[in-house]
């Protein structure tokens, strides 16, 4: 019997080796072998990583068959997500259907607008002190590491605001380089040995996930010793933990939560605040009103989507565009690429905040702009991360221009995220 699944045809694709596929070509040069991918091959392309066979979707339509319309078709039980449970566990980011729609429901509600009244003053309390210390360095002629200054900011704003805590900031920084790293490294490997055991993990990562649990744990103790019943997010995951409903959060779930949110949500907004201070600071003839500043972050995250490449698996046989998609077979959705669709965005590599002016998004396909994820699994936290960045521009703008050392270049390094290679030095000048 001839059925539709026998008829559809696979999608086009480079060829590869005969062993690992393209999996050599991705390591070397990840953006620039998916970009060439779509650009040889259209809006669907399937690729063969060693044993994985993955199909890479670069429509705003096909996007949200997979994130949104067909959700229930598609899981979290890939390659990606198993490395990142290294480190964050069953959370947010890498829990299914029942798991993660219980740490959903009990995490949403601190961040609904009324939750965020008080973001603005926990930031600009944080900004004094840096501003301060900006300004002397300002008149001694000396220089900041923009992207270094970013991670420290945003992880002080996040744990005040999250955890009603503070935290050494340096020691979550130095940690987190090695965990990020470490788990890119064994996302692109051939064979991970830590996958059958976690004694085969490296050591420097066994170390800096011990060094995150330290801290984490220390303002879980903090809390409980001070008696202080807080209406904060760390309140929340304390009681859901003590509790005896159906949404009780074992030990591991408690730890789990707290890890996911306070990497995750530093991490990815720092990353796109150090990206908007380099673009703008290449745009010497940029306005700087608070208004358009909601531009700018918005467009950075467009050039620079800090989740670049999103990954599902198929858990049953599938269409896209009139492809087999095979159960059990990988898809990648890469807002990097998206984001640069010619047939959305011209000019694309352009630093161009009026592209969203309310006309020209109205010009433009709803998703095909997707910097927090699309459907059930989208960001919780992209109200908060938009908030606190704009608020942070809108700061330093009040009483600096920065300007980029000569020479100085953002190198792109995707990895989990997509970060910064090395440093980006500044000079400040004051506004007057």
């Amino acid at each position: 019997m001839i059925t539709r699944r026998n008829t559809l045809k696979h999608a086009p694709g480079p060829r590869g080796g005969l062993i690992w596929g393209s999996l050599p070509d991705f390591k070397q040069d990840a953006l620039g072998f998916l970009s060439k991918a779509t650009h040889d091959h259209g809006d669907v392309v399937r690729m063969r990583f060693g044993p994985v066979t993955a199909h890479l979707v670069n429509r705003p339509e096909y996007v949200e068959q997979i994130l949104s319309h067909e959700a229930s078709c598609y899981d979290k039980n890939t390659r990606s997500v198993a490395r990142i449970q290294a480190t964050c566990g069953d959370s947010l980011l890498s829990a299914n259907q029942d798991a993660w729609l219980r740490h959903r429901k009990l995490i949403q509600p601190v961040f609904q607008p009324r939750y965020l009244e008080t973001v603005g003053d926990t930031v600009d309390g944080a900004m004094e002190t840096v501003l301060n210390r900006w300004s002397k360095i300002s008149d001694q002629g000396g220089t900041i590491d923009i992207v270094s200054e970013m991670m420290h900011l945003v992880i002080s704003i996040s744990a005040e605001i999250l955890f009603a805590s503070s935290v050494a900031s340096d020691r979550i920084e130095d940690a987190l380089d090695i965990i990020l790293a470490d788990t890119w490294r064994r996302l692109e490997a051939p064979l991970d040995p830590s996958m059958i055991s976690k004694r085969f993990h490296r050591r420097a990562f066994k170390n800096a996930v011990s060094e995150i649990d330290d801290i984490v744990f220390n303002i879980i103790q903090n809390r409980r010793n001070s008696g202080i019943i807080k209406d904060d997010l760390l309140s929340r995951l304390l009681a859901a933990h003590e509790g005896s409903s159906e949404a009780q959060l074992t030990d591991q779930e408690l730890r789990d939560a707290a890890v996911t949110l306070l990497l995750a949500g530093h991490e990815t907004t720092a990353n796109a605040l150090s990206w908007a201070f380099y673009s703008v600071a290449k745009a010497p003839e940029m306005n700087f009103e608070a208004s358009n500043l909601h531009h700018v972050f918005s467009e950075t995250i467009r050039l620079y989507p800090s989740i670049w490449i999103i990954e599902r698996r198929a858990i049953k046989d599938n269409e896209i565009n009139g492809y087999h998609i095979p159960r059990g077979s990988s898809v990648l959705i890469s807002p990097y690429l998206l984001h640069r669709h010619p047939e959305f965005w011209p000019n694309a590599e352009q630093f161009d905040p009026t592209r969203f002016d309310p006309e020209r998004i109205a010009q433009r396909p709803r998703h095909a702009y997707i910097p927090f994820g699309l459907g059930p699994h989208r960001c919780v936290g992209l109200h908060m991360a938009t908030s606190i960045a704009t608020r942070i521009m809108q700061n330093v703008y009040k009483r600096f221009r920065l300007h980029l050392m000569p020479e100085q270049t953002a190198t792109i390094m995707p990895s989990i995220t997509l970060r910064h290679s090395g440093s980006l030095r500044m000079t400040l000048k004051t506004v007057l």
